[in-house]
């Protein structure tokens, strides 16, 4: 009976080791598969972004003033980056840190201005690389970035790691950015323009007595196309 039962106990041991050894052979042998971050929104795995394309344009800086050709340079910049054109373009004026350098770095940047180009979408910097002789004038252009959705598919029924499709967001994020106006808006912010504090204490006091806050009709504004000038 007593060599029956050390036999037993002698096979539960050795079945249990085994075990173990399995066990740690199973944890320890190669690197686990990675796992895929859970996407919780379409733009987490297709980002949002703005694409920037700059194209320079170099002045000599000339003693007395704006050349013709350069005029004739600084309207074609104009042409592109000007409110009239409508088109998500930036300028930026490159100069040297020397105050020459800086005031005729000014000077273009007035032409520009009277050129209907915004002075929210134009900038000065100075840079010590900057040759003090030239002015860098950089046209920056902006598109938001789309992607090519569809190029490769899995199996759409592999659902139990419950993790988020390759193509997850592709098409929603490249929508998106097909419908944004300005793509510089994705960024940065655009500045805040002033509020009009005295229209909106109007408006508030007429809210607030129950009177009609909108503009009243203007008689002159209500004339039919036979009206108009021929």
């Amino acid at each position: 009976m007593t060599h029956s039962l050390s036999h037993k106990t002698a096979a539960l041991l050795a079945l249990a080791l085994l075990g173990g050894t399995l066990t740690a052979c199973a944890t320890t042998s190669g690197n686990p598969a990675p796992v895929k971050p859970m996407a919780v929104l379409p733009t987490e795995q297709f980002a949002l972004t703005a694409q920037t394309m700059n194209r320079p344009i170099n002045l000599r800086i000339n003693p007395n003033g704006l050349s013709d050709n350069q005029r004739l340079a600084l309207d074609q910049v104009a042409g592109h980056a000007s409110w009239i054109s409508g088109e998500p373009v930036n300028v930026q004026i490159v100069t040297n840190g020397d105050p020459n350098s800086v005031a005729a770095g000014r000077m273009v940047g007035s032409y520009l201005i009277n050129r209907d180009v915004d002075t929210g979408n134009m900038s000065q910097v100075s840079r010590q690389d900057q040759p003090a002789d030239i002015i860098t004038v950089n046209l920056v252009y902006y598109r938001a970035r789309t992607y090519d959705c569809g190029q490769h598919w899995e199996n759409m029924a592999k659902t139990a790691a419950n993790a988020p499709y390759d193509n997850f967001g592709c098409a929603v994020t490249s929508n998106i950015a097909a419908q944004i106006a300005d793509p510089r808006d994705l960024s940065q912010p655009a500045p805040a323009t002033s509020t009009d504090v005295g229209r909106k204490s109007v408006i508030l006091g007429k809210y607030r007595a129950g009177d009609t806050t909108g503009a009243t009709a203007d008689a002159a504004s209500s004339g039919n196309i036979s009206d108009a000038i021929k």
